[in-house]
């Protein structure tokens, strides 16, 4: 006799396919379409905290205090920081887009069916390849392009490239770390591919910093798996760069001003206008230590100071290309301290899961947020819209995953 969800559990059960709807289209919208990251995450949001509120809602996991308690810190440091600003309509627009923050929580905690989170993860992933494809067409000039390098459906190839590093580390991560989520032939294939072209798109995208970060961070990872392996990836790795390299007068061009464009670039080069930037964020923080500038004032205060000639003059001055500089600067000491002590705690949580847990989701979690800080040392990435949608949903969707895929918590069922 075939089984029946149990009518107690029928509202659990349309709601979870209705989340499975909503968050695979914000999967999708990551990649494809800022609209759709609002619409589809505030409708994630929404169902997700209506769950919660269901009498069979069982949470089996759950955010650690320190990182639940630090991320609430940051939100009012932010907020805080908003109602300080001169600029205080335009900052307090700019504050939704943390909301993304509440998304990771609600999906890493959400008691989903092991196939749900799979199949949402796996559209996460295509999307990502999708994405990649469009870059590679827009190289070949099959498809039109808005700069000089590939950018894909973002607006910009380093957001292009940023973005797709969440997927091409997990997937490398997935492929070499042992777990039951991506274990057939089939899902290998699945995670090599989307890998590789995730991989060349980056590469292809011109976009060093992203470079710089996904490589060290992929490394760093895989280091704490394991060291024999890490260096036969790094070897790999190291191979398809000198390829493209070989290949390309553009991207060798590209890897050696990483080392030369410090000393080789003025102030109208893309290093020598971050220079000053940084220069400038320092003198900002100078003059308002404790809660600093304000969240929306980073731009008027740097053409202030271009102004009276303390720093060069300089193109691009919206923020500081620095998450850290940026976080002094408008922010003051005491929302450096908070980004500080939050990417330490989930550091620290992802090496949680993995001692405690041997949890393939403890070596995203480290990933991600590594991406996020090496990234964030010449991009202010987790002000961006799109960026932090990003790592929030690859923490959402891939954090929870412990040996034996996550519990498979469905509606009890009655013959």
């Amino acid at each position: 006799m075939p089984l029946k969800i149990s009518s107690k559990f029928e509202p659990l059960a349309n709601l979870e396919s209705m989340l499975l709807f909503a968050v695979s289209f914000f999967a999708i919208s990551v990649f494809f379409t800022k609209s759709g990251i609002s619409v589809f995450g505030l409708l994630s949001t929404a169902l997700l905290i209506s769950w919660r509120f269901l009498p069979a809602y069982r949470q089996d996991i759950a955010l650690p205090k320190d990182v639940f308690i630090l991320t609430v810190l940051l939100f009012l440091n932010i907020l805080i920081s908003a109602h300080l600003s001169e600029n205080q309509r335009w900052a307090l627009s700019e504050v939704h887009k943390y909301r993304h923050v509440l998304i990771a929580g609600l999906l890493f905690s959400a008691p989903l069916r092991k196939e749900y989170r799979k199949a949402i993860v796996i559209v996460f992933f295509i999307s990502a390849a999708f994405d990649s494809i469009v870059g590679m067409l827009q190289v070949a000039d099959v498809l039109p392009k808005g700069y000089d390098r590939p950018h894909g459906c973002a607006t910009h190839p380093i957001l292009y490239a940023a973005d797709l590093a969440f997927v091409c580390g997990a997937s490398l991560v997935l492929l070499v770390v042992p777990n039951n989520i991506f274990s057939t032939k089939k899902a290998h294939i699945l995670l090599a591919i989307t890998a590789l072209l995730t991989f060349t798109s980056i590469l292809l995208s011109q976009s060093r910093g992203v470079w710089l970060a996904l490589i060290p961070a992929c490394i760093i990872t895989l280091y704490l798996y394991d060291r024999k392996k890490t260096v036969f990836i790094a070897g790999i790795i190291a191979v398809l760069c000198a390829l493209f390299f070989l290949v390309s007068p553009i991207l060798r061009q590209r890897a050696v001003s990483i080392v030369t464009s410090a000393y080789t670039e003025s102030e109208a080069g893309s290093t020598g206008n971050r220079i000053e930037l940084w220069k400038g964020a320092l003198i900002i923080f100078s003059g308002s230590p404790v809660f600093g500038t304000g969240y929306g004032d980073f731009e008027p205060d740097i053409n202030g100071l271009i102004k009276e000639k303390k720093i060069k003059d300089i193109s691009v001055t919206l923020y500081a290309h620095n998450i850290f500089l940026q976080a002094l600067a408008t922010r003051g000491i005491i929302g450096f301290a908070i980004l500080i002590a939050l990417f330490v705690a989930i550091l620290r949580w992802g090496w949680h899961e993995i001692r405690k847990y041997e949890s393939i989701g403890g070596y995203i979690i480290i990933l991600s947020t590594l991406l996020t800080v090496i990234g964030g040392l010449t991009e202010n990435n987790i002000e961006i819209h799109r960026f932090l949608a990003a790592y929030c949903f690859t923490l959402g969707a891939l954090g929870p995953w412990r040996p034996g895929d996550v519990p498979d918590r469905r509606p009890v069922q009655s013959v």
